[in-house]
């Protein structure tokens, strides 16, 4: 009895940690998130160029992007930028809403199935949210574009949700059509809610004769047809994309593909082919549980209980193998990219929550031993310890990812007066023309904050208000060879004392001004710069370094300078 009372204390313990996992990622979503496009976004700068101009159509909302027919996501970004002034940061927000908004779908479906005491629900949903919200998801969190990776599974868990409701057949249908469309035209994968959710809604919801009648169900065939109809009007595959065709020609790299994909939401070993042997044994389970709940199909209770679980899983199956065939040309690592890790984390948590009813259903009849009971306890503190483990690793990728970022918009504010090759970041895309007009639009919009530089001339950039503090110093200069030199020294943030988000070089004009001709932007307090004269005119010349901040598009002079006499 005393033991009893300490498991009720797992309930609001496990309520506790699962707000915390939330709250940690708005905490680095805040802190880390940089306000800039990156890579894809600035491919959406004509819809603001275009609504400026009063010429944005549904048409070119509903237009193709890589595989995506991205609709929904794009009437997002477009009226969230209008109000923000395409404030990025605001897009990681609805993403975290999103996830939210899972969480509390994840939550309403544990009640709903049954899923054990309410101490062994809220220790499902713990570890379902350390899923969730893990930051291995880091490329995800950071990048507001991946709206379009969390509207499905938000539509899916929402669909679930709502079958589990008492509202009349008509309107559930009806709103359930209304989130398959939804998540159709999200995200390419977003097409699997046809078929995971009537199954639920004829089976396990409630008011399910409804969705029994073969009208219902010739209804549901021919609007899934449909969205699939328009969605692939006139669809092209990318080109940059590898053949779709090569999973048959490479079935094994396909499998260790689909594996690492699962695998990669929970590494316990940072090494690839630990992950493949964890996704294979996710996969495997997932099966094993099925045929569980197969083999005592008659047991109506079980199968209603089960069955959004299991659809869950293959909502993650599915995507997973939707990866392996667009995506196996580019190699087995690349399933280990951060941001699939946002679909088939769902495999994970339907495991889990199949695994509370799975047990519930054995031990109901042939009871629990202590030994069983340690067993699984074990287990769950294997689980919980296994992503502990890899949490720094997300939150270390944070860091990194933010860091490219920052520099990379340092860079990006100066690209009126830089030469792209010298100050390469990832906000560029290849095409550097297509990012220099882009940029400029965006900076007439008013929607890159704080502006492009308007001047190459320092004084005009630096803080005035800077203190006497020392920011960092040009140590040296000298010459390599062919009109190459090199430069090294130290920088940092004012406010932060960490890297500088760029390193400025300039020369002295005859009239006392120092005008920028090359920046550095790696992430490290210690910097050098590798340089050509090509673009002074001075000979000789004195340099001088600032540190630059991205967020207000001010310097601070670095101590010290160089004289240059040019060979």
């Amino acid at each position: 009895m005393k033991f009893d009372k300490y498991l009720k204390l797992i309930a609001p313990i496990a309520a506790i940690l699962s707000l915390a996992s939330a709250g940690l990622i708005l905490y680095f979503i805040n802190k880390y998130g940089v306000n800039v496009p990156y890579n894809d976004q600035w491919e959406y700068v004509g819809f603001f160029d275009h609504l400026s101009q009063g010429m944005l159509t549904i048409e070119e909302l509903f237009r193709q992007h890589n595989e995506y027919r991205q609709f929904f996501p794009n009437v997002i970004y477009v009226a969230l930028g209008s109000f923000t002034h395409w404030n990025v940061r605001y897009e990681m927000l609805v993403i975290f809403l999103l996830a939210c908004l899972v969480a509390f779908n994840i939550y309403r479906l544990a009640g709903y199935t049954q899923v054990g005491k309410p101490w062994q629900k809220w220790l499902m949903f713990f570890l379902a949210n350390l899923f969730i919200f893990s930051p291995m998801q880091w490329e995800n969190w950071l990048f507001g574009v991946q709206i379009e990776y969390f509207l499905p599974i938000a539509c899916v868990s929402t669909g679930l949700v709502l079958a589990f409701t008492r509202m009349p057949g008509l309107l559930k249908m009806i709103l359930c059509m209304a989130l398959a469309l939804i998540s159709t035209f999200s995200s390419i994968n977003g097409f699997i809610i046809w078929i995971l959710l009537f199954p639920v809604l004829a089976f396990s919801g409630t008011k399910n004769e409804y969705f029994k009648k073969g009208t219902i169900i010739a209804i549901w065939i021919a609007a899934t047809l449909e969205a699939l109809a328009i969605y692939f009007s006139g669809y092209q595959k990318p080109g940059a994309h590898p053949s779709l065709s090569i999973v048959l020609h490479h079935p094994l790299d396909a499998l260790f593909y689909f594996f690492g994909t699962l695998g990669n939401t929970l590494r316990v070993i940072h090494y690839l082919w630990a992950i493949l042997v964890v996704g294979g044994m996710l996969f495997f389970v997932f099966l094993a549980q099925i045929l569980y709940v197969v083999w005592h199909i008659k047991d109506k209770l079980l199968l209603r209980n089960a069955l959004p679980w299991v659809m869950l899983g293959w909502y993650a199956m599915g995507t997973a193998a939707m990866l392996t065939v667009g995506r196996l040309g580019f190699g087995t690592y690349q399933s280990l990219a951060s941001r699939y890790t946002s679909f088939t984390l769902y495999g994970a948590v339907a495991v889990i929550f199949l695994a509370g009813l799975i047990l519930q259903h054995y031990f109901r009849v042939r009871g629990i031993s202590v030994k069983q009971k340690i067993v699984i306890a074990a287990l769950v503190v294997l689980l919980v310890g296994a992503k502990v483990n890899n949490y720094q690793v997300g939150v270390n990728e944070l860091k990194s990812f933010h860091a490219a970022i920052i520099h990379a918009k340092a860079g990006l504010l100066c690209i009126n007066y830089v030469p792209h090759e010298e100050c390469a970041n990832k906000v560029y895309p290849a095409n550097f023309a297509e990012i220099h007009r882009t940029a400029n639009i965006l900076n007439r919009l008013g929607y890159l904050n704080p502006p492009l530089i308007r001047s190459d001339v320092m004084q005009d950039l630096e803080d005035m208000q800077q203190s006497a503090t020392s920011y960092g110093s040009l140590d040296t200069v000298f010459y390599l060879h062919d009109n190459v030199y090199k430069a090294w020294g130290t920088a940092m943030m004012p406010n932060t004392k960490g890297a500088a988000d760029a390193v400025l070089l300039s020369y002295e004009t005859p009239d006392g001004k120092s005008k920028l001709f090359t920046l550095q932007n790696t992430d490290s307090i210690r910097w050098t710069k590798t340089f050509t004269l090509d673009r002074v005119p001075q000979n000789p010349m004195v340099i001088r370094a600032w540190a630059f901040d991205a967020n207000s598009a001010k310097a601070y002079k670095l101590k010290g300078m160089q004289r240059v006499v040019l060979p």
